[in-house]
C-alpha cells in the first residue's frame, strides 16, 4: 500500500470515528427502552451476575419478553464499569464495533480484489460517512454489533483461503455474531454454504483447517441454538410474517368460497404455502423501495434521520451503475461473492413483518457501498464527473449532518421516549413525600427507565421478584406503580404523585408541579402531586 493510500485510509478512519462517538451521549436525544433495558442489565449482571429476573448469567436477556441475544449486554460491562449507567456508557460499544466495521470493510474488499486499492478506500469512505451505518453505531442496538462482527467474519473467511490459521478465528467470530442479534442466525449459513460453493477448490485444499472451522462454529454456536426455540422463538413469533392467525382469515374464507362453487383447485390456488411465500416474497421485495433507500427510510424515526433515507441520494446511479458492472462480469468469483451478500441480506428481514426494515436489513452494509464504489470507478475516468459528483455528495453530506444534529433531535424526539429522565428525576424530588407513584404506560416499557436512571439496586430488585411471574404492563415495586391513568379516579388519591400524558391528565388539574416538554415545545409529561 502506498503512502498516499496509507494517508487515506488514515483520514477516513479519523472521520468515521468522529461521526460514531461526536455528543454520542446527547444525540439521539433519549435513550430509547431497548437501549435503557440493555444498559440496566448490563448494571445488573456487572453487580450481581444476573440480570434483571434473576437469571445467572444468561445466554439471552428477557427484557420485554422479547428475548435478546446477550453479547451486547455483556460488551457494555466495561463501559458501564467505567463510566456509570449513562447514556454514553450504553452507547459506546456500538460506536466502537461501528468503527472497527470500517476497517473491517477495507480489508474485507482488499482481499476481494487484491489489485483494485482504490475500491477498497472508497468502500470505506463511504461506509464512514453512511447515513444508515452511523444511525445504528450511535445508538446501543444489537445489530450494529452483529453486522461488525459479521462483516469481520468473512474478511477472516477469505484470509483463511490462503493462510488456513484464520479459520477458527472466522468460526469464533461468525459465532459471536450469532450471539449478538437474531438475523444472523439465518443469514450466517446461507453465506457461510454460499462461500463454500463459492471457493470450493480453495477451501478443500485446506480441508483439515476447514473441518476445524466447521466443528469450532457448531461449538460454540451450540448454547444459542438451544435457546432459538425459547428466545428467537418467543422473538420470531411476535414479529414474523408466517402468523397463521393474521394471514390465513382470507385464505380460508376464499377455499370455502370455491369449494361451495364446485371449483376444484381452490385447496391448491389458495394454499396457505402460497400465501406465506407471497408476504415473504412481497416483503423481501419491500427492501428495494426507493422511497425507504434513499427518501424516507422506514416508519420508525429512531432508524433514521430526519427527512433521510436510509443511504445518500447521490449513491442511487452509482449503484445502478454498479450493479450493471456487476452483472456484466458475474464469473469473476469476487462480484459473486458480492451479489450473494447483497440477495442474503434482507432474507430475514422478509420474513416479519413491518417492511422494509433497517434494522433487520442493516446487512445490506457494506454491500451497497461496495457496489457505489464500483460504479464510481467505472465512470471517474471522466474528470467532469468527479467534480460533479463530489460537489453534490459534499452538499448532500452536509444536508444529513444538518437534519442529524439539528431537525431530528426535535422532530423525532417522541419516538426516543423524551421525557422519561426528567420525570425520573422530577419524582425523586418527591419520593419521600409522597406514599405512591402512578407512571403511565402510554408511552411503553416506563419502569425500565425508573430502574436505569435511579441505579436502583439490582440484588434488591431482584430478590422482590423471585418467584413471582413479571407482567410487562400493571408493574409494580416499592413506591412505583405502571399503569395507564384514569384522571376521574386516580384524581381522588391522597400522598400520590401521578406522572401522565396530557391526554390522560387535564391542564387545568390542581396540584401540576411540573410539565415536560419535547423540544418541540408540546407536552411530554404532566407531573401532579395529590395530597
Amino acid at each position: 500500500m502506498t503512502k498516499t493510500a496509507k494517508i487515506l485510509l488514515l483520514l477516513t478512519l479519523v472521520l468515521a470515528f468522529v461521526l460514531r462517538v461526536w455528543k454520542l451521549g446527547d444525540n439521539p436525544p433519549s435513550l430509547d427502552w431497548d437501549e435503557a433495558s440493555l444498559g440496566y442489565n448490563a448494571y445488573s449482571i456487572l453487580k450481581t451476575g444476573r440480570d434483571e429476573y434473576g437469571n445467572f448469567l444468561p445466554m439471552s436477556i428477557r427484557s420485554f419478553n422479547d428475548y435478546k441475544p446477550p453479547l451486547y449486554t455483556y460488551l457494555a460491562l466495561p463501559a458501564v464499569a467505567v463510566f456509570g449507567l449513562n447514556e454514553l456508557s450504553v452507547r459506546l460499544p456500538s460506536a466502537v464495533f461501528g468503527f472497527l466495521a470500517v476497517i473491517s470493510c477495507f480489508y474485507l474488499v482488499r482481499l476481494m480484489n487484491p489489485q483494485n486499492i482504490k475500491l477498497a478506500l472508497l468502500t470505506a469512505f463511504f461506509l464512514s460517512i453512511s447515513p444508515w451505518h452511523i444511525q445504528f453505531s450511535r445508538i446501543a442496538f444489537e445489530a450494529n454489533l452483529a453486522l461488525s462482527l459479521y462483516i469481520l467474519a468473512i474478511t477472516l473467511f477469505l484470509k483463511s483461503l490462503k493462510s488456513g490459521i484464520f479459520y477458527p478465528f472466522s468460526a469464533l467470530v461468525f459465532a459471536l455474531s450469532i450471539y449478538s442479534y437474531h438475523s444472523p442466525r439465518l443469514i450466517i449459513p446461507i453465506v457461510v454454504l454460499g462461500l463454500v460453493l463459492l471457493y470450493f477448490k480453495r477451501v478443500t485444499g485446506k480441508l483439515p483447517w476447514f473441518l476445524t472451522f466447521v466443528v469450532l462454529l457448531f461449538v460454540t454456536a451450540f448454547p444459542v441454538i438451544k435457546e432459538i426455540n425459547r428466545s428467537t422463538g418467543a422473538r420470531f413469533s411476535s414479529v414474523s410474517v408466517v402468523n397463521p392467525d393474521e394471514k390465513l382469515g382470507a385464505s380460508i374464507a376464499a377455499m370455502e368460497f370455491d369449494r361451495l362453487r364446485g371449483e376444484p383447485f381452490g385447496k391448491i390456488l389458495h394454499n396457505r404455502r402460497l400465501v406465506f411465500g407471497r408476504e415473504i416474497l412481497a416483503g423481501y421485495l419491500d427492501h428495494f423501495n426507493f422511497d425507504f433507500l434513499f427518501l424516507t427510510g422506514d416508519p420508525p424515526g429512531r432508524h433514521h434521520a430526519a427527512g433521510m433515507g436510509m443511504l445518500y441520494v447521490t449513491d442511487l446511479p452509482l449503484i445502478l451503475l454498479g450493479i450493471v458492472f456487476l452483472a456484466l462480469n458475474f464469473k469473476k468469483k469476487a462480484f459473486r461473492l458480492i451479489l450473494l451478500l447483497f440477495f442474503a441480506a434482507p432474507l430475514a428481514s422478509s420474513l416479519t413483518t413491518g417492511t422494509p426494515h433497517a434494522v433487520r436489513a442493516i446487512f445490506y452494509l457494506p454491500v451497497y457501498q461496495i457496489i457505489a464504489a464500483l460504479g464510481l470507478i467505472r465512470v471517474s475516468k471522466k474528470s467532469y464527473f468527479k467534480y460533479v459528483f463530489c460537489l453534490l455528495l459534499i452538499i448532500n453530506f452536509l444536508y444529513y449532518l444538518h437534519q442529524y444534529y439539528v431537525h431530528t433531535p426535535v422532530e423525532y424526539a417522541s419516538s426516543w421516549q423524551y421525557g422519561y429522565k426528567e420525570a425520573v428525576y422530577e419524582s425523586e424530588k418527591h419520593y419521600g413525600s409522597v406514599d405512591k407513584i402512578i407512571v403511565t404506560y402510554r408511552y411503553d416499557q416506563p419502569y425500565i427507565y425508573f430502574l436505569f436512571y435511579n441505579r436502583t439496586d439490582p440484588a434488591w430488585y431482584q430478590s422482590l421478584w423471585r418467584g413471582y411471574a413479571i407482567k410487562r404492563a400493571e408493574r409494580q415495586y416499592d413506591k412505583y406503580e405502571f399503569r395507564n391513568i384514569n384522571w376521574e379516579q386516580d384524581s381522588q388519591m391522597k400522598n400520590a404523585l401521578l406522572i401522565g400524558t396530557p391526554e390522560e391528565i387535564p391542564d387545568n388539574a390542581p396540584g401540576i408541579t411540573r410539565e415536560i416538554f419535547f423540544p418541540d415545545g408540546t407536552i411530554a409529561f404532566r407531573i401532579v402531586k395529590r395530597i
